[in-house]
């Protein structure tokens, strides 16, 4: 009995191997065939991040760029992210004095003083950290 039982486990066992690896096969081709579409010129490195220190000079809303004043000159910076989420922060001693974190861009007031973290290969703004607001 003990016996007869080993096998049918054994049979059962290997069927469901049997009719198992089919279907594994078959989701690999399936998910082979996939392709993601091409999305332009790829970066053949990882694109370099500077900090620059200055004086917030111009906001233009419509066109989503910022220019910012600093010791070598001016320099027009634009947000590649979608209207509303520009990542704009405030360094500690602001948020305690405004009771927030963050700012849109309408908010921000030229004369403030920024820290702009960009993109120079792109010229676009990874996130803009107001030290000081302009009164």
């Amino acid at each position: 009995m003990q016996r007869l039982t080993r096998s049918c486990i054994q049979s059962v066992l290997v069927c469901s191997l049997v009719l198992a690896s089919p279907l594994a096969a078959q989701k690999r081709v399936s998910s082979e065939k996939k392709t993601s579409p091409e999305l332009g010129d790829k970066p053949n490195s990882v694109l370099k991040i500077e900090n620059l220190k200055g004086t917030l000079k111009s906001v233009d809303l419509q066109k989503r760029t910022v220019t910012v004043s600093h010791s070598d000159g001016e320099m027009v910076l634009s947000f590649p992210t979608a209207a509303g989420r520009e990542k704009i922060t405030l360094s500690k001693k602001v948020a305690a004095a405004m009771g927030k974190k963050s700012l849109h861009l309408e908010e921000i007031r030229a004369g403030s003083r920024v820290k702009v973290a960009y993109y120079p290969a792109l010229g676009a703004i990874m996130e803009i950290t107001v030290e000081e607001l302009a009164r």
